[in-house]
């Protein structure tokens, strides 16, 4: 994804600065990145181990003269594509967004990799009809201490399918998920004070009825609601109390280690 309004990264995380206050408050993302995620460090190992089987004929000729460097190249694997579906990702959101702000967009002129998933976001558009008011919005909780970007915000008039209402909407493009913690970062969202509009004006952030995920892939689509209240959002609070601890607090409070002096210059021993 690209770098948010108003955002910049210190030391691997994202911080938000208030364009009226000039405070920083840490970003939600960041906030999250504080939970266990057992499922990725099976990724991890899966990644590794699939490419180091598959790819060999790549870095044995490597390691015969840089060990080193063939180490650190089968190690990457699992960024790369990383790397490679969150390029997807932004250029996806990006079409989307063209969309959502009526702009001009040519389908036959996206990459044959995006095509699919606009083509998704298109049905999606179609049968669900949402209202849109915000798209690619920064939020700021003055009150909690965060910020973050949120995909958009539209309203729906669909009683039969039980979507009525202003909704907070998170687009997701990943084979895998959406996971649990969507919620939390949709409930965050919920729960911020203000929201920057993009002409650098900020306005108290709309009551929101919900909150869904659209999971959008090449042939098909989800919406996932999502819970965002009171409840989900106190998981949140704990989060951010972790995030201190692990980001600040666990830095102040171990002090220097006690020496003894053995056989000091003490006359009175000689």
């Amino acid at each position: 994804m690209t770098q948010p309004i108003h955002s910049q990264t210190i030391d691997g995380v994202r911080y938000y600065t208030s364009p009226s206050t000039n405070e920083k408050f840490v970003s939600v993302t960041s906030v999250l990145s504080t939970l266990d995620k057992p499922a990725l460090r099976y990724w991890v190992g899966k990644q590794v181990a699939t490419y180091a089987v598959e790819e060999r004929a790549t870095w044995l000729p490597i390691a015969e003269k840089d060990p080193k460097g063939a180490l650190d190249l089968i190690k990457g694997s699992p960024w790369r594509t990383t790397e490679s579906s969150a390029n997807l990702g932004s250029a996806v959101h990006e079409a989307v967004e063209k969309r959502i702000l009526g702009e001009n967009l040519d389908i036959n002129s996206l990459t044959d990799q995006v095509k699919p998933f606009i083509k998704s976001y298109l049905n999606f558009e179609e049968i669900f009809k949402p209202q849109w008011e915000m798209s690619e919005a920064t939020v700021i909780s003055y009150k909690y201490g965060y910020a973050g970007t949120i995909d958009a915000v539209a309203n729906f008039n669909n009683p039969e399918l039980g979507l009525v209402g202003r909704y907070l909407i998170d687009w997701k493009t990943s084979a895998s998920g959406p996971y649990p913690e969507a919620a939390l970062q949709l409930s965050a969202y919920k729960h911020a004070d203000k929201v920057l509009l993009p002409n650098g004006v900020e306005t108290e952030l709309p009551e929101c009825d919900g909150a869904i995920v659209v999971k959008l892939r090449p042939r098909s689509y989800e919406v996932v609601p999502c819970e965002v209240g009171k409840d989900t959002f106190k998981y949140f609070r704990h989060l951010q109390m972790a995030f201190k601890w692990q980001h600040e607090k666990s830095k102040e409070v171990l002090s220097a280690p006690i020496r003894p002096v053995i056989g000091g210059n003490d006359e009175s021993n000689n």
